[in-house]
């Protein structure tokens, strides 16, 4: 796994075109803020390690349940949405205790996902 030593999701919660994802994070329920607050540092890593790769979305739950316990969501089984084609990928996001930033942060790239399976899997083509 890619453990990257610099974290990104909090730079992109900085830049001015997030404020709306900025003021939506602290009325989500904590399940939902750790999800979107690692879906974030996914997609910055991901581009960050291959510049080719252009994450839009991320999927934690796409192919397996995730598991979150001592603030550190896994997700075996996710995918992520690069140029309208879909992939897999594993990570694992520790949280702070106020769960309002990563604190640490690994991932693997899997294999592109067949467009046959992108409706059984939930993953849409498009927004």
């Amino acid at each position: 796994m890619v453990r990257p030593r610099r974290l990104l999701s909090q730079q992109v919660l900085a830049d001015p075109r997030s404020r709306d994802t900025l003021a939506m994070l602290p009325r989500l329920a904590p399940d939902e803020r750790v999800e979107q607050l690692c879906g974030l540092e996914a997609m910055g890593q991901i581009h960050a390690w291959q510049h080719s790769y252009e994450p839009d979305r991320v999927s934690a739950y796409a192919m397996a349940d995730t598991r979150y316990a001592d603030r550190i969501l896994r997700a075996e089984g996710a995918a992520f949405r690069s140029r309208r084609r879909w992939y897999g990928l594993r990570f694992e996001c520790t949280l702070s205790a106020d769960l309002k930033r990563v604190t640490a942060f690994a991932f693997q790239v899997g294999d592109p996902i067949p467009q046959a399976r992108w409706q059984a899997l939930g993953l849409p083509a498009v927004h």
